[in-house]
């Protein structure tokens, strides 16, 4: 008996980025995907009625659709969590597939579609906890608040695959820190 909805969509969704960390976007056959699923490939049509739709799918279910922002009551609170759950993406298996897939296929114009959508998925991410920040004034006036996040990002990335380093939580602390040092209102700064 086949068996339907989300556990079918999940196991679809792991078949495609197990596949895709395989073989790459360019060789990625829907055929391929649904053997190693088990389940038909017209299930995957009816779903996802092209490549790179399903693809752009498996991809969001790693990254922005696992994301939930934070609401601690600080800004400090939520870098935190978000850095924290930034760390755990980015060290996982599925997180450095992930990085070396969008290294990979990076000339390729079909996937650079679908790296640019997920770019701006992870972009809008962080936009309820700027929101929640600057009401309770903790932004400096003028200050670019998104670049506080691509800050993070970048520094957790460096850390994690140029330095080869853990991300602790002693090193996440320093560089919250720092980061809020440049970011906050004058009045909120420690």
């Amino acid at each position: 008996m086949l068996v339907r909805g989300e556990p079918v969509v999940r196991g679809i969704l792991e078949a495609t980025l197990e596949e895709l960390a395989s073989v790459g976007y360019g060789a990625l056959r829907i055929e391929d995907v649904a053997a190693r699923a088990g389940v038909n490939k017209t299930t995957i049509y009816r779903r996802w009625p092209t490549k790179q739709e399903l693809v752009a799918a498996a991809l969001r279910s790693v990254t922005a659709e696992r994301i939930v922002p934070p609401n601690t009551g600080s800004l400090r609170g939520d870098l935190l969590e978000t850095g924290r759950h930034m760390a755990e993406v980015m060290g996982s298996a599925q997180g450095q597939a992930l990085r070396r897939i969008l290294i990979a296929e990076e000339r390729n114009p079909e996937f650079t579609d679908i790296a640019q959508q997920l770019r701006e998925s992870m972009d809008a991410l962080p936009l309820p906890v700027i929101e929640a920040a600057k009401a309770r004034g903790e932004f400096a006036p003028g200050f670019d608040c998104v670049l506080i996040f691509k800050t993070l990002a970048g520094a957790l990335q460096h850390r994690l695959f140029m330095e080869r380093q853990e991300i602790d939580e002693g090193f996440l602390v320093q560089l919250v820190d720092l980061l809020l040092a440049g970011a906050m209102a004058p009045d909120r700064r420690r």
